[in-house]
């Protein structure tokens, strides 16, 4: 499981510990995925419902906000996590910029 996210989600971590969306499939149903700093001793996910979530530990989402790292990774069984910083794509034109991603390392 890869989640992306811009840096208004990767502040939103930081400051408040709840990053969630949902996605409407229709005729009531959804898909509600969350990312939450906790005090959990590594990074591990869940599913419940109709919802997925992503705990981080509080003081690994912070120094990751803060830092120049990509993601933060771990295994779960045969479930691998990512959690990533989104980057703007090399190949898109101009008008389909991506202003709340981070700048691309190869730009």
């Amino acid at each position: 499981m890869r989640l992306r996210l811009t840096r208004t989600e990767v502040e939103r971590l930081r400051d408040t510990g709840l990053v969630e969306e949902s996605v409407d499939f229709g005729a009531g149903a959804a898909l509600t995925y969350r990312i939450s700093a906790a005090s959990v001793p590594s990074l591990h996910a869940g599913f419940s419902g109709r919802a997925i979530t992503v705990q981080v530990p509080s003081e690994s989402a912070r120094q990751w906000a803060e830092a120049d790292e990509v993601g933060l990774y771990a295994a779960q069984g045969a479930l691998r996590i990512s959690v990533e910083k989104d980057f703007r794509c090399l190949t898109r034109r101009p008008e389909e910029q991506e202003p709340d991603a981070y700048a691309h390392p190869g730009e």
